[in-house]
């Protein structure tokens, strides 16, 4: 005789109600192999003793004595919605099978049954009940996952309308200061005056560099396409970039190079945006090299987009840190963040510029070398709309 293939049936509670006690009997011992099995011989003992809160299956006699089945279906289905029902019935009529569906039941067994033709039953009722439930694990997984993702859209907005309301209103007060801090070297002859104003007038210069930063930031996290669309040059930017930067690196004794591409460089987008990403890529490669190191600035053109390298000879950046760059606030080294100072922004920066101008960021290490960033830009117009998914020039 066959037994069901579906371990399940191991964990299953089923419950038969039937007035014919050979029929309990034949199912007591078809389905020997679940868990539990709870026969009832009447519908008021059913109605009065049965437990259906973690019952799996009931199998229900469509006529017992005198009880209508089908009405005792539609009550299990509304007090115990997870309880699936399967009728069994002598008189197996099409209106009598379509009014069990209707009221619940999962199927509809004709007496006489064979041990394969109920077991076939039980397996694909339970089957369909691992489905479900496996179902009902994933949507709430799901909702869970909706529910978190909006929880933390809301507090990413939140945060960018805090850097973008406090950025603003720290420039009011700062500007105050910076104002008494010119009155007061107009005023004042003493040496030891004039050395504290300056330390003043030092500080107040980076604070007002960083709450720059933090407004520019908020202002580019709100950008999906470029304010302004016009015409630029990276080759030319990038030696603009190198001159405005040579000074710093000299002080640290870093060399910079740019290698300009010979084929035509140009792609359309916000200048001063493009500008200030590829800024924040050199500097940082100055600031985190070593002393006497190298930078290289490479200008490529692909058929698609152009891409700004920055290499440099410094530390390399740790390989399980390399999927954390470019968030915003993270520097890899703390005491790195110590020595060189800002609060970590550059690079989120200029990730933020690249993908408004339809590109990207990315960065790998340089063996025995340091690392290379890498902008890109689309070469189209970055407002224009493409459905296609754009493909990188890129070997």
């Amino acid at each position: 005789m066959r037994r069901s293939n579906v371990p399940m049936i191991e964990k299953a509670l089923l419950i038969a109600v039937d007035d014919d006690p050979a029929i309990l009997k034949v199912l007591a011992r078809m389905l020997s192999g679940a868990r539990s099995f709870t026969p009832f011989r009447t519908a008021e003992e059913f109605l009065a003793k049965a437990e259906l809160k973690d019952c799996d299956i009931v199998f229900m006699d469509l006529n017992i004595s005198g009880q209508d089945g089908i009405a005792l279906t539609g009550h299990i289905k509304r007090v115990a919605p997870q309880c699936d029902v399967i009728v069994i019935t002598g008189d197996a009529t099409l209106s009598n099978a379509i009014a069990a569906i209707k009221a619940g039941a999962y199927d509809f067994l004709t007496k006489p049954f064979s041990m394969d033709n109920l077991l076939s039953t039980v397996d694909r009722c339970l089957e369909k009940r691992r489905i479900s439930s496996e179902l009902n694990i994933l949507r709430a997984a799901q909702e869970e996952l909706s529910a978190a993702y909006s929880q933390l859209k809301s507090t990413e907005r939140m945060k960018q309308a805090f850097l973008s309301v406090i950025g603003h209103e720290l420039r009011t007060p700062l500007a105050k200061i910076a104002g008494g801090i010119s009155a007061l070297e107009d005023t004042s002859a003493d040496e030891a005056q004039r050395l504290l104003l300056n330390i003043v007038k030092s500080g107040a210069g980076e604070l007002h560099k960083t709450i720059e930063e933090l407004i520019f930031y908020a202002e580019t996290q709100k950008e999906t396409a470029p304010a302004v669309c016009a015409e630029m040059n990276l080759n030319a930017l990038a030696l603009s970039v190198r001159e405005e930067l040579l000074e710093k690196a000299r002080e640290l004794e870093i060399t910079i190079i740019v290698r300009e591409t010979d084929a035509n460089a140009v792609i359309y987008g916000d200048p001063a945006r493009v500008r200030t990403a590829i800024k924040h890529l050199v500097l940082n490669a100055i600031l985190f090299n070593k002393r006497g190191g190298r930078v290289e600035i490479a200008v490529e053109r692909y058929e698609e987009e152009t891409s700004v390298a920055v290499r440099d000879t410094g530390i390399g950046i740790p390989a399980e840190l390399l999927s954390a760059v470019g968030d915003p606030f993270y520097q890899v080294a703390d005491y790195m963040t110590r020595k060189t100072g800002g609060i970590g922004l550059g690079l989120a920066i200029a990730k933020n510029v690249a993908e408004t101008h339809k590109g990207g960021i990315s960065v790998r290490n340089l063996p025995g070398e340091g690392a290379e960033f890498m902008v890109t830009f689309s070469n189209t117009d970055p407002r224009a709309v493409n459905p296609e998914p754009e493909k990188s020039g890129r070997a």
